[in-house]
């Protein structure tokens, strides 16, 4: 048998990815069968997928997992869901779950152990991300929510992406609808949310409760300026009427002391120029509904006996 037919780094290497080759590729270089099982029997290799194998008998890296998933799938794979998300730089909402692989609609081949394979009409053409073939953006996004059931973690995935400046609305919207209708109906309504202005889910919480309550109208996130356009901040909620800015004071957006240092230098630019400013945590939101309404009236009344200060307002685009 040929040296390089021996089931090491350099034979993997020359077929595969990451450490990472499908048997039948192995066995084009002239190693037989027997031998990669024998060598898996002994602890030398390891068998990751149905006709993936890996070097070494250690469990398989993040890498490694997404690279056997690919090479199970077969040419033109592309991987997509929340491992793609992760790639991307955002967060994977089921980083335990299985990893989606899209197939052209005529590849015969079926989920495996932690490989989720989908067929379709609409194989993406893929882009390099670490050496690796994704999904682009806007289609592993929407392949994400729509096996998502909770709306709340439909929300964050959404909000991210689009809170993050990676893509926009209209361009999730463009993708929802060219594609599989099957779990469109949840990530349809929190675009809507999106669209109107929310950019987290906690400030859907509060669109919620807004909307459920008999507070007077309200814009979300816009952007507030005074007269001689010097820029204050943009606002989680604003009640124009009479000058009531609505912030909903995340931890995670106070986590150092220069993230609550920012924070009141906000709302010093805020009330210097005049606004009542209410402050709200997340968890109340959910909890503390009437209080939380309660206090709101209670701000909008102060700001409402007082003159209204003259600001521009600039919605969400």
């Amino acid at each position: 048998m040929p040296r390089r037919a021996r089931l090491d780094p350099v034979a993997i290497a020359s077929v595969g990815l990451f450490g990472v080759a499908a048997v039948a590729d192995l066995t084009s270089l002239g190693m037989s069968s027997s031998t990669i099982s024998r060598r898996v029997q002994a602890g030398h290799a390891r068998r990751v997928l149905r006709g993936v194998v890996k070097e070494g008998p250690d469990e398989p890296t993040d890498d490694q997992r997404a690279a056997a998933a690919l090479l199970y799938a077969g040419p033109g794979a592309v991987l997509s869901g929340g491992e793609a998300l992760r790639r991307y730089g955002l967060t994977n909402p089921s980083p335990a779950g299985r990893l989606l692989v899209l197939v052209d609609a005529q590849r015969q081949r079926t989920s495996s152990a932690f490989v989720e394979i989908e067929r379709t009409e609409r194989l993406p053409a893929p882009v390099d991300v670490g050496g690796l073939p994704l999904a682009p953006l806007e289609r592993a996004v929407i392949c994400t929510v729509r096996r998502l059931d909770r709306r709340d973690a439909v929300r964050a995935v959404l909000a991210e992406v689009v809170q993050k400046g990676r893509t926009t609305v209209a361009r999730l919207r463009v993708e929802l609808a060219a594609g599989s209708q099957r779990g469109t109906a949840l990530p349809r309504q929190v675009l809507d949310e999106l669209e109107a202005g929310v950019r987290s889910v906690a400030e859907a919480w509060a669109r919620d409760l807004h909307r459920d309550s008999d507070l007077p109208p309200v814009l979300w996130n816009p952007k507030l300026y005074t007269t001689d356009g010097t820029y204050l901040a943009q606002a989680d909620a604003y009640f124009p009427d009479v000058g009531l800015a609505w912030e909903i004071d995340s931890l995670a957006h106070h986590l150092t002391l220069e993230d609550w240092d920012a924070t009141l230098r906000r709302r010093a630019r805020m009330q210097a120029a005049g606004l009542v400013v209410a402050h709200t945590r997340p968890r109340r939101l959910r909890q503390e509904k009437a209080d939380v309404v309660a206090e709101l009236w209670g701000q909008y009344r102060l700001a409402a006996g007082r003159p209204c200060p003259d600001i521009r307002v600039v919605p969400v685009s």
